[in-house]
């Protein structure tokens, strides 16, 4: 949640402990943004030992066009995948934040 906190966003958590969505935010320009949280986990053996597990969206899901915010609690970061597409972490966006700031000086 205080990753879209962070990003302006008005945050609703839902009530049910089960369900296609666990958040609904709505952005600064009013759109309004479903997310399923997910724990970003790794293999811990066999042959794809280290490599990310993939998180699908279920048909209910993708016909809401809900999105997966993933949390990586190893490295303390988030980011969201819409759709398919992944979008930038919170980290990146404090580093580009330093760097735009530095550009200023």
């Amino acid at each position: 949640m205080t990753y879209l906190l962070k990003k302006g966003n008005l945050v609703f958590k839902t009530i049910h402990d089960t369900g296609c969505v666990d958040l609904v935010a709505i952005d600064k320009k009013g759109k309004v943004h479903l997310y399923d949280v997910k724990t970003s986990l790794k293999y811990a053996k066999g042959r794809k030992k280290g490599r990310r597990i993939n998180r699908t969206l279920t048909p209910l899901q993708k016909k809401l066009k809900v999105e997966l915010l993933m949390v990586d609690l190893e490295e303390e970061r988030c980011w969201i995948i819409q759709h398919g597409r992944r979008k930038e972490s919170l980290e990146t966006i404090k580093k580009q934040h330093k760097i735009n700031n530095l550009d200023k000086d």
